[in-house]
Formats: structure tokens, sequence, C-alpha cells
């Protein structure tokens, strides 16, 4: 029986979720008894025939400076300097996991001594398989505070979106780290999850095949070689940019040899299908949460079209592990991206669409726009301070009521209508008024043809007509249809539109789908 009783995730410093039944849950001998005592309540659980035990605790108000006894038999566990507030986890790939000391606004928070709010970190370990050292990690996790040495290294999104929140709530908030760079969604999923869809199961079914006659020991070989050659290779790439920082990346390849990331896709490899979900998200669910916010899809985008079927099966899982249909999910629409040298695939703005579209759909969601928050030629923007707001801005719409929703949200388009050669979009969410940010560009119109122009426009409070002399008979507009261009429409309170095309479902992106993997590939 190990000594923690409780689950990896219950630590000294822990924030548990106020106003809801806390899920208190760990592994002990099968059949033992475990019983908890914290703030003035006591409940009991007994293991099951696997050594699992859960139990919970009635909801609780707000409270700081609490401690919790866990007893089973002769061990006892004391976990000390726990706070009652809110709870939340920030998953995804590598813009979530972004460190602060990196973000643009490190100079701005790295002094916590005067602060008036608080703000509390676990980091959920990284491995790529199940070893000694996955077991160690786990063992020793623990939730950290803003004042620690390791605060350099919480998630910036994580920690500004908190920011915001334990000052306008008033309480403390836990954010709960649990992301990977690089990874598809697929690798927060599980089999059954991804199977189950008769699209989404691709990424199964190319797994299943490409490992189908390997054994495990040839799969793990392959695997350790990789790690080798690819630490060997980020050593010369990260000389090589140090000292000639505008080598282009294909010209970089040619001079220090190929990158081979991700390596080989097997069973060893972090960036499988529902690799992540096993290590990671099934190592502290069903820890009770107030919901989700999540920052992915880069990894997706050679299947951009199939990626709201998979986002919206990811949140179903997710939701039923927590045991919560009601958790809140706040999507991060993608900014914009590319790299220098690279053609634009346009497949970006499928999947900002296809997020926007579960966003839609899927209830007890949020979305924070952020398309003027890319960086060129560089896929991790060092300003993440307005993506933390504005993510903080949905969770204050909802679930927390602070705001409206017109304070939440910036210009989201809705319809057209055609008056003869003009096209007038209209859009929700424009308190103030529609404002225009620069010259007006990248705003398109075409005809039945589907060949686009550069359309003139006119904006008004609420909607915005495009027209060119080149399309006298339009059928569609689209706005900021690229992977990169610079966003100019905005809404009187300073948020960014959504990008968006005039008719999501009619077959004008014909060259995107699966061929974009192989443009990317050959590329």
């Amino acid at each position: 029986m190990k000594k923690k009783i409780l689950a990896a995730v219950f630590t000294d410093n822990m924030v548990f979720q106020r106003d809801k039944a806390v899920k208190l849950f760990g592994n002990v001998a099968a059949g033992r008894q475990v019983t908890i005592d914290f703030n003035s309540r006591t409940v009991s659980a007994t293991a099951d025939d696997n050594g699992y035990w859960e139990t919970e605790l009635a909801p609780m108000s707000a409270a700081t400076n609490l401690s919790l006894t866990a007893v089973c038999g002769e061990d006892k566990v004391i976990l000390n300097n726990i706070a009652i507030g809110e709870v939340w986890l920030a998953g995804g790939q590598s813009n979530m996991e972004f460190v602060i000391s990196s973000c643009t606004d490190w100079d701005r928070v790295k002094d916590v001594k005067d602060r008036d709010f608080n703000v509390r970190f676990f980091y959920t370990p990284k491995f790529a398989y199940v070893t000694d050292e996955y077991y160690e990690a786990f063992d020793n996790a623990h939730w950290q505070l803003a004042d620690d040495e390791g605060f350099k290294d919480w998630s910036a999104i994580g920690y500004l979106f908190a920011e915001k929140l334990s000052k306008d709530l008033g309480v403390t908030i836990g954010i709960i780290g649990c992301n990977w760079g690089g990874t598809s969604a697929s690798c927060w999923m599980s089999c059954e999850a991804i199977t189950a869809d008769d699209e989404t199961r691709i990424y199964m079914d190319e797994f299943d095949e490409r490992n189908k006659d390997i054994p495990l020991d040839v799969q793990r070989k392959d695997y350790d070689e990789y790690v080798v050659y690819d630490t060997a290779w980020n050593e010369r790439s990260q000389k090589l940019f140090s000292e000639h920082p505008d080598t282009d990346w294909f010209e970089a390849q040619k001079i220090i040899g190929e990158c081979k990331w991700p390596g080989p896709i097997n069973n060893y490899n972090p960036f499988r299908p529902t690799g992540q979900y096993w290590q990671m998200i099934r190592k502290i669910s069903p820890y009770t949460l107030r919901g989700f916010i999540y920052y992915q899809g880069e990894n997706d985008d050679m299947r951009p079209r199939m990626y709201d079927r998979l986002l919206t099966n990811l949140i179903r899982l997710w939701r039923k592990d927590w045991e919560d249909e009601s958790l809140t999910f706040i999507i991060t629409q993608l900014p914009m991206h590319k790299y220098s040298g690279s053609p634009d695939f346009k497949n970006w703005p499928i999947l900002r669409e296809a997020q926007m579209h579960v966003f839609d759909t899927v209830a007890n969601t949020g979305i924070a726009v952020i398309p003027d928050c890319g960086q060129y030629n560089e896929i991790h923007p060092v300003n993440k301070g307005p993506v933390g707001y504005r993510l903080a801005l949905q969770a204050e719409y909802k679930p927390y009521g602070l705001i409206d929703e017109e304070d939440a949200f910036g210009p989201v388009y809705t319809h057209k209508v055609i008056h003869g050669n003009v096209i007038e979009t209209f859009f929700k969410h424009c308190k103030g008024g529609l404002v225009l940010k620069g010259e007006p560009e990248y705003y398109e119109i075409a005809g039945a043809d589907k060949i686009f122009h550069p359309a003139d426009i006119k904006v008004k409070d609420s909607s915005i007509e495009f027209y060119s002399g080149n399309v006298k008979e339009p059928v569609y507009a689209r706005y900021c249809w690229s992977n990169y261009c610079t966003p100019t429409l905005f809404s009187a309170n300073g948020l960014a539109a959504s990008p968006f095309r005039t008719d999501m479902n009619d077959e004008l992106d014909t060259n995107i789908g699966s061929d974009v993997m192989q443009q990317k590939l050959e590329t």
C-alpha cells in the first residue's frame, strides 16, 4: 500500500473547488478503508478489488489555510495550507505549455511579494511511457505557490488567466497544467472515443497499421535511437539559430541534417494516439474542477476538416471522465501563423472555423478569439497576456456571470444579404460599433466561379458591405481567410473579430483536406 493513500494530485497547497461536491480518490490495498477529515467533515471509503477508492466532500465555501488528514490503517497523511476556491485544467499543446518566464509579461509578474491575489499551480508530470521514473515523478509532484522557485516554469496562459480571475473573484485560483507540445487532440483521447467516430478513427487505424508487425522491443529500440538523434540535432539547431537567427528552416536542415521529429509514432512515442490520455489525463481525473481552458489544434492542421468532430469528442470524453456534463470548456481559437518560405495552405482558417463551430454547437463552451495574437514565422508567440485575458473574459461571462456577453466577445459573423453587386455581412457582439484598425486588407469577394478578389468595404455599426468592380454578381465573401495575415476588424471593446467565410458548408476549399498532408510533406 502506498504511503500517500491519496492520488498524486492531492498535496500541500492544493486548491479544492468551492460550491461543488469535492471528489477524493486514490489507491491502497484492496478492501482497505480510507477515512478523510477535512474542514469539520469526515468521510470514508473502501478500496475495490483493484485498490481504487473514491468518496466526496459536500460543497464548501471559499476558504484558506486548511488541513486534511487521510488515514488508512496505521498509515496517515496530513496535508496543509489547503485553499477552497476555483480550479481549472489548462490543457493542450505547446502554446499552453509556454512558460511564464519566456512571456512578455514576465517583468511585470515575476515579483510576487505585494500581490493581493492567490494563484496556485499543479503540473502533471510528462513521460512518454510508464517507467520507474514515471511513478517517482508523480509521487514527487506537488501544488506550487507563486513565490516558489518553480513559478518561472508555470504555463504563461494558465497563470495570466488565473491572475485576472483571482483579482476579480476574490478567491484562490488553482490551475492544473496538463499539456505537451506537439500533441494532436487524439493524444488526449481514449481509443474508444477516437474509433467511435467513423471519420476520426483514422488516427487509430493509421497507428495500428504502422505498428502491427513490429514487436514492442523493436518499437522501443527505434524510438530510443530517434531520441539520441533528436537530442544531438536539437543541440546543433540551437547553436545554428543562436549564431544565425535568420536562417531559413529548410536551409537549416541542409546545414545540420534532417529534422526527424516526431520520430517513429509507436507505443513509446508521446505523440501516439491515446498516449497522454492515459499518461496524464487519467492520472488526475476526476479531481473536481470548474472547467477547462484548452489551446490546441496546431498539430491537427493536416486534417482540418475533421477537427470539429475530434474536438467535440474530446470534450464529451473529458466531461464523462470527470462525471460532470456541466463543466465549462473554453477553446482558444488559433491565431495567425505561417513560417517564412512555407506556402499558405489555408488549412488554419478551416481549423479556426471548426473551433468556432464546436463553440456554436456544444453546450457550456466558450471561445477566446485571438487572430491578432499571432507572430510571423513563430508558432509560439511570446505575448500571452491577451490570450489569458480573453480566456478569463469568457469565464467571467460564463460560468461566473461577472460580465455580460457583449463584453466577453469581439465581432462574430452571423449571416449575409446580397444587394445587387454588394454582399452585406452582419455581426453580433458589436457593442459600440465595428472598428477598423489599419488599412482594410484581407476582405475578399467572389462570384459563382469561386475566384476571390480583394474587396472594397463599407463598415457600418454591425455590418460590412463587400463589393468589387471585378465581381458583378457576388456569391461569397470572406475575411482573414489565410494562415497568416494582419487582422483589422475589432469591436469597440478592443476584441478582435473571428475570421470567417460566408458559406462554410459550401465546398470552396476543395484543395484543403487529406491532400494538405501530402503537400506539407512534400514541402
